[in-house]
């Protein structure tokens, strides 16, 4: 009798994860496909002359050595976690734990209490109320947006220091999320640890995950495109198995079919449910919902550093009162490999508030040269990256995140549309991942497969 079959589409960080998991077991044959010819997603990185530009996250692990992330990736298996310490993964803190750059001025704090004095003292006073309240679940039917919750304990200042980071690291401002999703955030982020720095940047993380996936005998197919997936009996070849999975590789015309007991999949509910057939019931009420989600967009600035920069620190620094960037991170100040010796590098990220994105391009390169005083002197722009349709910051917004069950035995999506409740970035996705994973493993039997 053969390993049940598990098909994983999508190598980005949630489908690399997904399937470490299940190869870790050696119950399962793992076989991971990815449209794109490289893997990682928007969690790796390219080469360009020396500097390591991010395809989407920004070297940036959130809440360190103390958030799901780390437990996923550095935990120890008999505990949940991937022991990647073993492949060579390592996280490096940032020097500092958070910074602002306000009036032309940067101040930068070792902790999230360092920061209390930059604004009145009320906000220190009414700290404890915000991390004592109740929101490890969502609050139900909200009717109050997060940025009128805080308003009632805290100084506008305060909140628009809060708002600037939640735009640098999930796109979205406070009056855009339900009061709950906000609190949660708020607390995951203020009991963590400082933001750390993936040593070799994301495809440190990634490589370390494709060895992991090499030693327990699971595979990764670049440049092959999920086509459709029909029931088990839809070809001869498959019938022994609960789905029929259309696979075209890159330059060819026709897909190849393979069995599958279980999906697992990271490209988004359009694109699963663009390729499943009729044959799979799933309920109109899901289908509304997730036509009317709107995927988060974004937009990044790389920029070129030299060493006389008067900033010497790798926290990430917000902007409050910006009508656009959020913050920016030189995380090269951890990492020095990930830009050229002697030079930094600088990553700015901003929400889109207008759906022209090359105005907001302009409006954005402006913003950031007016906010940061030394940069016109020091820096150069290396690129700009945009994020939106099918290469967004979020498939979903926090707060309204979709369901990682359609309904269809077997299947389950991961990545950041499906975040655990408060957990943004890479630490959503990995909040979600063993769950989902769970799941999977709990609807076929090992070995199930003829």
């Amino acid at each position: 009798m053969s390993k049940s079959k598990a098909v994983v589409i999508g190598a980005g960080l949630g489908g690399l994860t997904s399937a470490a998991i299940m190869s870790q077991t050696r119950n399962y044959d793992v076989t991971v496909y990815e449209r794109m010819s490289f893997a990682g997603g928007r969690f790796t990185q390219h080469d360009h002359d020396g500097f390591q530009i991010p395809t989407g996250a920004v070297h940036t692990i959130p809440h360190g050595r103390k958030g799901p992330f780390a437990k996923l990736i550095l935990g120890k298996k008999g505990k949940g976690g991937l022991e990647l310490g073993k492949r060579g993964v390592e996280f490096l803190p940032t020097t500092k734990f958070a910074g602002m750059m306000r009036g032309g001025k940067h101040y930068a704090c070792n902790s999230v209490y360092g920061l209390l004095p930059w604004f009145p003292v009320s906000n220190t006073l009414n700290m404890p109320r915000l991390l004592a309240s109740r929101a490890k679940r969502p609050w139900g039917n909200e009717t109050m947006d997060g940025r009128k919750w805080l308003q009632r304990m805290f100084t506008d200042d305060f909140i628009d220091f809060l708002d600037a980071f939640s735009n640098f690291a999930i796109s979205l401002r406070f009056d855009q999320m339900p009061a709950s999703t906000v609190v949660r955030m708020l607390q995951n982020s203020f009991w963590s640890d400082r933001p750390h720095i993936p040593k070799g940047g994301c495809k440190g993380v990634i490589d370390g995950l494709r060895a992991e996936l090499k030693g327990n005998g699971a595979r990764v197919k670049l440049s092959h495109e999920v086509t459709e997936i029909l029931p088990g009996d839809a070809e001869e070849g498959t019938r022994g198995n609960r789905f029929c999975v259309g696979i075209r590789r890159r330059g060819r015309e026709s897909p190849t079919w393979v069995g599958a007991d279980s999906i697992i999949h990271n490209g988004g509910h359009p694109n699963l449910l663009g390729s499943l057939s009729d044959d799979f019931e799933v309920s109109e009420s899901l289908r509304e919902q997730v036509d009317n989600t709107q995927a988060v967009g974004g937009i990044g600035f790389v920029f070129d550093l030299d060493d006389k920069i008067p900033q010497r620190d790798s926290g990430v620094t917000m902007i409050p009162g910006q009508d656009r960037v959020g913050g920016y991170i030189i995380p090269t100040f951890s990492e020095p490999d990930l830009a050229p010796e002697g030079r930094h590098m600088m990553i700015t990220h901003q929400y889109v508030p207008d759906p022209s994105v090359k105005s907001e391009i302009s409006k954005g390169r402006d913003e950031i040269f007016e906010a940061v005083p030394w940069l016109s002197d020091h820096g150069e722009e290396l690129c700009v990256h945009t994020y939106h349709r099918n290469w967004p910051c979020n498939r979903a917004p926090m707060g309204a995140e979709l369901p990682s069950d359609i309904g269809v035995e077997g299947i389950r999506l991961v990545g950041d549309g499906v975040k655990g409740h408060g957990w943004m970035m890479i630490e959503g996705i990995a909040a979600n991942v063993p769950k989902a994973v769970d799941e999977i493993q709990n609807s076929i039997e090992p070995g199930i497969s003829s």
